[in-house]
This record gives structure tokens, sequence and C-alpha cells, in this order.
């Protein structure tokens, strides 16, 4: 026969102790955590051979297709990196592109910043 007030312990004491586990996690090693890498990666040296008056098919030949063409504004494309390294800040970057009709006429870089390298190209 089972012991009741023995059983009983038993089992309040497993919430209490599972309940006193989790307030002592910070201990536990973390857990690896994926980059998150999104849009298009533009590296100084593709950025430099960009110059006002190339074409459209030019411009897309040296960086790719833009992130974001949007259609009420259809003279400009917008290149957005985005990389969230693992458990640090995310960084940003952006580059607009201004057209008229197929010829580049402005370049705004400055809100653009250099891609970080990851732990793979590295």
């Amino acid at each position: 026969m089972i012991n009741r007030p023995r059983f009983r312990a038993f089992f309040v004491s497993i919430p209490f102790l599972l309940l006193l586990l989790t307030s002592c996690a910070s201990w536990l090693p973390d857990a690896h955590r994926q980059d998150v890498v999104q849009g298009n990666e533009i590296k100084r040296e593709m950025l430099e051979k960009l110059h006002i008056g190339m074409k459209k098919s030019e411009v897309t030949a040296i960086i790719g297709n833009p992130t974001l063409k949007d259609p009420f504004h259809a003279n400009r494309w917008d290149y957005i990196y985005r990389l969230v390294p693992g458990r640090q800040p995310a960084t940003q970057s952006r580059l607009t592109l201004y057209f008229e009709g197929d010829t580049l006429v402005e370049i705004d870089a400055s809100e653009y910043r250099e891609p970080v390298p990851t732990v793979e190209e590295e």
C-alpha cells in the first residue's frame, strides 16, 4: 500500500521544484540564434560603380533588382538591407536611386551602411 502523506508531499513538491528550476535559468547556457539577413547586400565596390546617366538595365546588372519598387513612384528604387546578428542589435542600410525615364539622375546614399561580414564570410 502507498503511504499517502509521502505520496502527496512528492506530488506537491514537483511544481515547486519546477518553478525553482525555471527561476534559475540565468545560469543555463544560451541557445544559438541564427543570423537573419533580409534585402539586398550592396558592398562599397558595387556602390562605387554606380554613376549618374546609367540605364536601369546597367544598374540592375551591378546591384540587382531593388527590394522595393513603389507603383506610385515608378522612378524611385529602394535597396534595403537589414542584418540581425544573433543576440546583437540590428543594422540597416538603405540606398535610394531616382530615375527619369530609363536614366539614373540621383543617388541617395545618406542612409547607406557598409554590410558587416557574417561569421561564414570571415
